[in-house]
């Protein structure tokens, strides 16, 4: 989606799960309320997710789908 920023997190500051949300340019201040889990962002949300997905594997965690409702 045009205007979203993709960023990995910690759902729920669960350190044993992995998962890609997003923000779009007006909430992005709200970026701070999420366990982020990676530096890196994304514009697309197909490479953030490949790239969730091989650092979850990488690192024994589990890739979890669905972001919905997963702030601290």
């Amino acid at each position: 989606m045009e205007n979203e920023t993709y960023f990995i997190i910690f759902p729920g500051g669960d350190k044993s799960k992995l998962s890609v949300t997003s923000l779009n340019t007006y909430m992005y201040y709200e970026k701070s309320e999420y366990a982020v889990a990676s530096r890196h962002e994304w514009k697309n949300e197909d490479e953030a997710i490949k790239y969730c997905k091989e650092l979850a594997k990488t690192n024994s965690l589990e890739y979890v789908g669905n972001d919905e409702g997963f702030l601290d």
